[in-house]
């Protein structure tokens, strides 16, 4: 590295530093939380320009830019976002397999706290990105259990309840967003078993064709502001807010 244009160990900062809010590269279980980086920084390179700044005496009074945050995930796993779904998603660089619900080995205590604090954001989007003829726009809070299509999530690792213990849950929740006493969106937080969660179970918008045909059906059956009764699909049960 010393010698190599634009990188020095001698006091001058690196060139080219562009502000970003957040980056996250997944290091053995561990994403990397920085303020800034150097523009078109390839991933490779990553670890090396760590090791440079941390030999940089230019930031000597300041807190360390890079810091090791915990996301639970197995070694290799990373969390990444899809723009499609505006959703967080499991990536493993190394396979590129990606998937929606956690890998297994992952310690979901520690995945929690890791979503609530850098992936849970504001569901709206200004500019009608998604939205098109014959779409809508619901919100859901999904409860899976052990006969579900993948019987894991970012709530358990495992899931082991049976399928009528799940509907028993799901009205629990039901009654609470009926009295008043909460909202779906508030409730999917912290019970929905989806990703989605984290967007306070929002699904964006989407078409017929989209989604498994039990949800299409009760989705477009709803009225704006309207809230489902228990839908059973291969996922799971659910309860549908348009």
């Amino acid at each position: 590295m010393p010698g190599t244009k634009n990188n020095t160990c001698d006091g001058s900062p690196k060139k080219a530093y562009r502000e970003v809010a957040l980056v996250t590269i997944g290091v053995h279980g561990h994403s990397l939380i920085d303020d800034s980086v150097p523009q078109e920084l390839p991933r490779q390179l990553l670890l090396a320009f760590i090791l440079l700044i941390s030999c940089n005496p230019a930031y000597p009074e300041k807190p360390p830019l890079i810091k090791l945050v915990e996301t639970g995930l197995p070694a290799g796993w990373e969390v990444r976002h899809s723009n499609s779904k505006n959703l967080p998603y499991y990536f493993n660089p190394m396979t590129k397999e990606s998937r929606w619900e956690p890998p297994s080995g992952t310690d979901t205590d520690t995945l929690k706290v890791y979503m609530a604090n850098y992936h849970s954001g504001p569901t709206s989007r200004p500019d009608g990105t998604g939205q098109g003829e014959g779409k809508i726009r619901c919100s859901h809070l999904l409860v899976k259990h052990k006969e579900s299509r993948r019987p894991s999530s970012w709530r358990e690792s495992e899931i082991t309840r049976s399928k009528e213990e799940a509907i028993e849950i799901l009205r629990g929740h039901e009654a609470r967003i009926k009295s008043g006493e909460v909202s779906l969106g508030d409730l999917a937080m912290s019970e929905s078993d989806c990703s989605s969660a984290r967007k306070r179970g929002d699904l964006g918008f989407f078409g017929r064709g989209e989604m498994q045909k039990e949800f299409e059906d009760a989705a477009f059956a709803l009225q704006p502001g309207q809230v489902s009764g228990i839908v059973d699909t291969a996922s799971g049960v659910h309860l549908i807010e348009r």
